[in-house]
């Protein structure tokens, strides 16, 4: 089974405070989503290893140990790491918003390296705009034996309709569903258009020139431990292409 960790951050009264981003409202159901794929993924045998919220959650959770961080602690020391926080897109940089300044306000994907030496497999982020659409490669420094990045192309909405996709992630992901459909079901929402997007790594094994074995990639065959097939790491020397999927709704 796997080991999982939770970060949220609903209130950020200290990084206005700050004056480092112009504007950044508090949240409201960051907690509701959060406690739901807790449970799901709790009730499904697996392990929570952290829960941390609002000021307990840094910057330096997520940026690689050769960087000066300690991922090697936190988000890289467990089969799936899920954050909910604001993001942005600014000038073909993801970053994400923290209301503690440990180390910095905003963490950047320019300093995340996952499964490099350690443990992450899936990467879930419920924030807006963390991915260029036009420009998924510019996370491809970031898969270091990652399988999957679940994040968004647009707006990921935090409103009363959206307080359980949480909680149904989580139900896909142990209900043998794939990582990549679990993702891109349980975030949409009948109300709120939602904008999820997944990247994966794929061996060059699935790929006949431009004709994909799509059954057979890390996208559509990847599972949570122990809910069907998981796919074996594949390492920096055997990155071959990314798969995309995204959906509106």
């Amino acid at each position: 089974m796997a080991s999982f960790g939770i970060e949220g951050i609903r209130h950020f009264s200290n990084l206005r405070a700050s004056g480092a981003v112009a504007k950044a409202e508090d949240l409201h159901y960051v907690f509701n989503i959060c406690n739901g794929l807790y449970r799901e993924l709790n009730k499904g045998g697996h392990t929570c290893s952290f829960y941390y919220a609002n000021r307990d959650c840094w910057e330096i959770d997520m940026r690689d140990t050769s960087l000066g961080g300690i991922d090697k602690d936190i988000a890289d020391n467990v089969d799936l790491f899920f954050i909910l926080t604001h993001g942005r897109l600014v000038d073909n940089n993801t970053t994400l918003f923290y209301d503690i300044d440990r180390d910095k306000w905003q963490g950047s994907f320019y300093d995340w390296r996952f499964g490099d030496k350690w443990d992450l497999e899936w990467l879930l982020i419920y924030s807006c705009r963390t991915i260029n659409r036009k420009r998924p490669l510019d996370f491809w420094h970031v898969f270091q034996g990652l399988h999957i990045f679940c994040g968004a192309y647009g707006e990921m909405w935090d409103g009363i309709t959206t307080d359980e996709v949480g909680e149904d992630v989580g139900d896909n992901l142990t209900d043998g569903r794939t990582v990549a459909w679990s993702w891109i079901e349980g975030v949409s929402d009948w109300w709120a258009d939602n904008h999820p997007m997944v990247l994966a790594i794929e061996k060059a094994s699935t790929w006949n020139g431009g004709n994909v074995d799509w059954p057979n990639t890390t996208m559509g065959r990847d599972h949570l431990w122990g809910h069907g097939i998981t796919v074996v790491d594949i390492k920096p020397a055997e990155k071959y292409y990314m798969s995309c999927w995204w959906a509106e709704g």
